[in-house]
């Protein structure tokens, strides 16, 4: 994608909605906020091969963010795990891993 764009997916308790809002991608930068019932997480990354993680759980979110490799992150138990890395073209590479079942 090279535009801002708005992604729903199920949230991580598989019933409330969550929303990606991309707000900014251009080279080496992404910008990005989710959205899940009461919940709320803003973050981005800037430089080559910057990205960064949330993890969005039924009872609040948390992000990570510096160096990331092309590997999907892996499911994890009641969490959404939203990977979003940055492009030098102008793209971003976004990955939505659905919680593991227990």
């Amino acid at each position: 994608m090279t535009t801002p764009v708005t992604v729903d997916f199920p949230g991580p308790d598989g019933i409330t909605r969550a929303t990606l809002s991309v707000t900014e991608v251009a080279p080496n930068t992404i910008e990005y906020e989710v959205t899940s019932g009461n919940n709320r997480s803003e973050t981005g990354a800037n430089g080559p091969g910057q990205g960064c993680l949330t993890y969005l759980r039924a009872h609040g979110s948390g992000n990570s963010c510096g160096a990331l490799g092309p590997a999907r992150p892996s499911p994890q138990p009641g969490a959404v795990v939203i990977q979003a890395t940055t492009g030098t073209d102008g793209t971003a590479l976004l990955h939505i891993v659905p919680p593991r079942e227990s």
